[in-house]
């Protein structure tokens, strides 16, 4: 899942199937912009003619009526322009919105590695500040350049009909300044997407440091990450400064064109009308079209800024849509509801070709409970994400039920294999939808009865709403023995056939313990269960004890037989653990 190097020019490969949705609205875009940019050319003609007609001492009717065509057109061309905006800024932000959710839908495909080596803010930016460069390329530029380069085409036209040297002025004006832009074109593209980059990096560093907030301040590193933040602050500012500077480089080009522009045109005009080739009128006209090539100049300049900001993020954007999980999810079997039997063998796997499990053999039959013991590194985990498929095995086969692990449907497989990790993760939403986590077609009374079964009936009682009590991100007003209780409810709503865990019970109090103990037994009731183990009494009740040590099996059987046999490593282990904590003790 190596990473693509993002592009230098704009590629619009990944916008296309969004673009296409929309075709009628961009089309009646196109046609907006087209009125609206023809009533902006007339404006100044429908002005040249009254004044020649006043120098001419033309009847007053004739002055009047060009000066009402004048209202209606230019209050016309306002109310187009603002139409075309509204509409092009619709479109912008309604593809940024698909984009947005097809990058996050991605994200979320990605395998546990990419999830693992990614920070939640490098996330953040790719699909929200990336696409929201993308957005802004459609609401503005998309409307306001192609109005700019419309505006321009129309004057060149229009200079030539009043003139070939007038004409010939603009087309060798706009020639020079077309080519300047086109080789200034891709000059911030990279400096830019290293700015998004260091942004990237500035956010995942500032939310990984505000979760830690409490480690930092019990252990007074705040100093420590003061300067940290100091070095990705001061990274994040050289890489803004530097692409703002070369984005900036467009801009003073196209005044300092522009500039010389207008004085070449002034020339022109001044020079024909002292030959008598034009009126006073058209002299006007075309020093009027001079200065409205500032206008589309500097729009056109502006928006190539942005222009660059939006290649870079649909750079990033392709980058990331050309990541593909190197899980395949192609299985179609359906798991068999119940009690699951288990079996891995020769598995080996590794970690970036380093082996943290080796030729590793054993079943398990429906219905049993095995306790995972060993030091720290020892593969205990990695077993746990290798049966809940967060990742493949580098050999070997791990088998659910009958079937092969790779040949299971992914929706069977998270309905029937639940995991449940120390670490419960809470979200913004009500009750219901923590329990459910947001997956619709299970009724309030399932829920209800799923958390009272568990346990949770005097906190659930205390609550406002009931299951429709709304919960912040976190559950920052619940303690972690409630929060790991909603963690179990959530596993028995699903009624899964295996269930994994990893010491649900280290982060709580003994009072709370003995609820989720209950809890516990209700849940594995019938259940096959996998549990990473680093207390003595979390594996009191299982069947099965398999000792792991560096990558391998060392130790594996029956509890109570290797409960008896004093030569054990697990017997040496219940006489040895200090406080019940068999973590390193192995």
């Amino acid at each position: 899942m190596e990473p693509t190097k993002p592009q230098s020019g704009l590629n619009l490969s990944v916008l296309r199937p969004y673009v296409a949705q929309r075709k009628g609205l961009l089309a009646l875009a196109g046609i907006t912009i087209l009125i609206t940019v023809s009533l902006e050319l007339l404006v100044p003609l429908l002005l040249a003619d009254f004044i020649d007609l006043a120098v001419a001492v033309a009847p007053t009717a004739e002055l009047l009526l060009i000066g009402r065509n004048f209202l209606v057109v230019a209050v016309g061309a306002q109310m187009l322009g603002i139409l075309s905006v509204y509409i092009g800024t619709s479109v912008g932000w309604s593809i940024a919105n698909d984009l947005r959710l097809d990058a996050s839908r991605h994200v979320a495909t990605l395998d546990l590695d990419y999830h693992t080596r990614t920070s939640a803010g490098t996330m953040i930016e790719r699909v929200d500040g990336d696409v929201d460069a993308v957005a802004k390329m459609f609401s503005h530029f998309s409307v306001q350049v192609t109005s700019a380069m419309l505006l321009l085409a129309g004057i060149v036209v229009l200079s030539f009909r009043e003139h070939v040297v007038a004409g010939w002025t603009v087309v060798i004006f706009m020639t020079i300044v077309g080519i300047a832009m086109y080789l200034l074109r891709s000059i911030a593209v990279s400096a830019t997407a290293a700015e998004r980059g260091s942004s990237a990096e500035l956010y995942g560093f500032i939310e990984e440091r505000l979760s830690a907030i409490e480690d930092i301040r019990a252990n007074g590193a705040g100093a420590h990450v003061m300067r940290r933040f100091q070095a990705v602050m001061r990274r994040y500012y050289h890489r803004s400064v530097k692409a703002w500077v070369r984005r900036s480089v467009i801009w003073t080009v196209s005044i300092g064109l522009f500039s010389i522009g207008t004085l070449v045109g002034l020339a022109v005009g001044a020079y024909l009308a002292l030959q008598g080739a034009i009126t006073l009128g058209t002299v006007y006209l075309l020093s009027n079209y001079m200065s409205k090539l500032e206008d589309p100049i500097e729009e056109v300049t502006d928006q190539l800024q942005e222009l660059q900001k939006a290649a870079a993020g649909l750079g990033r954007l392709q980058e990331l849509f050309t990541m593909e999980p190197s899980i395949p999810r192609t299985g179609t079997e359906v798991l068999n509801s119940g009690a699951l039997g288990v079996a891995l063998d020769q598995v080996t796997f590794a970690y970036d070709e380093e082996d943290v499990l080796s030729d590793i053999s054993f079943e398990m039959a429906p219905g049993t409970h095995l306790g995972l013991l060993g030091r720290t590194g020892s593969g205990k985990s990695t077993i746990t994400k290798l049966l809940a498929r967060f990742y493949d095995v580098s050999a070997g086969v791990v088998k659910i039920g009958p079937l092969d692990i790779k040949q299971v449907a992914e929706a069977s497989l998270r309905q029937q294999v639940a995991v449940i990790t120390q670490d419960v993760q809470l979200f913004e939403g009500s009750v219901k939808d923590n329990v459910t986590m947001f997956v619709e077609g299970f009724g309030d009374e399932a829920v209800e009865t799923a958390l009272r079964d568990i346990g949770l009936d005097s906190w659930l009682d205390g609550l406002t709403d009931g299951i429709h009590t709304h919960l912040n991100t976190g559950g920052k007003t619940m303690s972690s023995g409630e929060a790991q209780l909603v963690a179990l409810a959530r596993a028995y709503l699903l009624d899964p056939g295996l269930v994994i865990l990893d010491e649900p019970s280290s982060r709580v109090d003994p009072a709370t313990e003995a609820v989720l103990t209950r809890a516990l037994d209700l849940l594995l009731k019938d259940r096959t269960a996998v549990i990473v183990a680093h207390r003595l009494d979390t594996v009191a009740k299982t069947d099965e004890i398999m000792v792991l040590d560096e990558g391998r099996i060392v130790e594996h059987g029956a509890r109570v037989d290797l409960e008896a046999d004093p030569d054990s490593r697990f017997s040496a282990l219940l006489a040895t653990a200090a406080g019940g904590v068999i973590e390193d003790q192995v």
